[in-house]
This record gives C-alpha cells, sequence and structure tokens, in this order.
C-alpha cells in the first residue's frame, strides 16, 4: 500500500493521533499476510520500538474507510473477525460491498453492545 493510500485509509476527522494511525495501517498491512497476530507485531513495530506504550484500545475499525481498502484488506478483516467471506450458498468470494456491509453491521452490533451494558452499569449505580 502506498503513502498516499494510506493517509486515505480513514475517515475525514478520524480522531486518532498519528502514532494511532501509524497503528491501524500496520493492522491493515499484517492483515494481509496472514500468519502473525497483528496486534502484537503492530504493538511492537509501532509503540515498543519508540519507547512508547499503547495504553488503551485503539479503535481502527470505527475509522476506516472501508471504500479505500483493498479487496483483500477486506477479506483479512472479515476472517478476522469470523465472518463470511463467501457469498451466501456459494464457493465464490463475496464481493467488495457485501464484505464492508457484513464488517459494518458487526461493528455496530459491538457499539450497541457495548452502550446496553454500559446503560444497564447505570441503572444500576441509581
Amino acid at each position: 500500500m502506498s503513502m498516499s493510500s494510506k493517509k486515505n485509509l480513514f475517515v475525514k476527522r478520524a480522531p486518532l493521533t498519528k502514532t494511532e494511525r501509524k497503528y491501524c495501517s500496520c493492522l491493515v498491512d499484517v492483515r494481509g499476510k496472514g500468519s502473525y497476530n497483528p496486534y502484537g507485531v503492530c504493538t511492537k513495530s509501532v509503540y515498543s520500538s519508540k519507547g512508547k506504550i499503547r495504553n488503551k484500545v485503539v479503535n481502527c475499525e470505527g475509522n476506516y474507510n472501508y471504500e479505500k481498502m483493498s479487496k483483500d484488506s477486506l477479506k483479512a478483516l472479515a476472517k478476522e473477525k469470523h465472518l463470511s467471506v463467501k457469498k451466501k450458498g456459494s464457493k465464490e468470494m463475496a464481493s467488495k460491498s457485501v464484505l464492508i456491509s457484513r464488517i459494518t453491521k458487526k461493528n455496530q452490533a459491538r457499539i450497541s453492545a457495548k452502550y446496553k451494558k454500559l446503560k444497564s452499569k447505570l441503572k444500576s449505580l441509581k
């Protein structure tokens, strides 16, 4: 992936620092290689090698511009999230738009579950 395409990898006004953007870009690259844990590799590469500590979960999925990602990168992300990369009832690869839809739905479900959990915690505090 070229440097110009890495700049466009994120949605406009994504609230990520430069280091976090490098980390998320690294995740895309390492996922494509498929043989390593991308989180460990990228934490070591982007943070540890520079003497920094990643002290929070970086929300990369919520800040990617999926339209700018390659189909192979989307496929690797979908596989990591345990999503089907095939067309329904077929052995053919799903289209890029179908992969984007599946990934987006999974992210929305994760966010909804997170807010439901927070909401129930707030109710229990009252």
